[in-house]
This record gives C-alpha cells, structure tokens and sequence, in this order.
C-alpha cells in the first residue's frame, strides 16, 4: 500500500514540476495517447532513465524501414 502510494506521489511531482514530462504531455495531445506511448517504449525499449524515456516522445527517434519491393 505504502509503495503504491509513494509511485503517486512521484507521478503527481513529475506532472506537475517536470519540464519535459509537460513537453513530451504536448506532443501526445492528451494523456492516454501519452500513457500509451510511455507502455510501448517500456514494452520495446531498455530505458535507462526518465529524460530518455520523455525525449524519446519529444522528439522520437527515426527508425528506417525498408521499403517491399515484393
């Protein structure tokens, strides 16, 4: 219970402190597109921290597909 608790905490001092977690809540447009995103890259992703994890929805890395050619 404490622990659950304590995680709150944490999340409600990043909304409302964190510059880059306000940035990255602009980029998704509302808050379950960017819970939805911060799932998916900790479902992909090794995040080694927090600025990593909102910059990568900031500004998101440029992964290059091939293109079909079948």
């Amino acid at each position: 219970m404490h622990l659950m608790m304590l995680a709150f905490l944490i999340d409600q001092i990043q909304q409302r402190g964190c510059r880059l977690f306000k940035a990255a809540l602009t980029m998704a447009q509302s808050r379950r597109r960017l819970w939805r995103k911060l799932r998916a890259r900790f479902d992909l992703c090794l995040i080694s921290n927090w600025d990593t994890l909102y910059r990568s929805i900031i500004q998101p890395p440029l992964l290059p597909l091939p293109h079909d050619t079948s």
